[in-house]
């Protein structure tokens, strides 16, 4: 029993999460406020889901709001090209929340990874729900015997 309720929360939390995290990315896409920000690093990403042959990219990148620095970074997958990468220095333009800057993400980033996030999160929480409505179906009542007839 404390097995289910704890993947319940799991499912639950995991879900809640990924649902703020599409609503954050389709807020920012719509809502946010455009700018121009200096990217500080370009490197290349190797790690245990990929390798120097997929040719994925990690671009940092910083921009200034009211006096206040803040940061960000986007991922660049298959980049067969590298001529085709900001140059660290260059400017790229971002979308932020005015309310929360810290909200950020790339100008030209699709709000469909935000909306499959977001709808993943739905999936999950209705399955945590689900889950926990399991259990032994309840009992049918036994019938009454009828009394014989003449």
């Amino acid at each position: 029993m404390k097995k289910s309720i704890s993947n319940r929360f799991i499912l639950m939390g995991v879900g809640a999460l990924l649902i703020l995290l599409g609503v954050q990315a389709v807020a920012v896409k719509i809502a946010g406020t455009t700018t121009q920000a200096t990217v500080t690093k370009v490197h290349q990403v190797v790690n245990d889901t990929s390798d120097k042959m997929d040719y994925n990219y990690q671009v940092n990148y910083r921009f200034t709001v009211n006096g206040k620095d803040y940061t960000g970074s986007r991922s660049l997958k298959k980049v067969y090209n590298v001529a085709t990468l900001p140059a660290e220095g260059s400017t790229i333009a971002v979308k932020y929340l005015a309310a929360a800057p810290f909200l950020n993400g790339p100008a030209d980033a699709s709000p469909l990874t935000g909306l499959v996030l977001g709808g993943l999160g739905v999936v999950l929480v209705a399955i945590g729900l689900r889950t926990g409505r399991g259990g032994a179906p309840a009992a049918a009542p036994a019938e009454t015997p009828k009394p014989p007839t003449a």
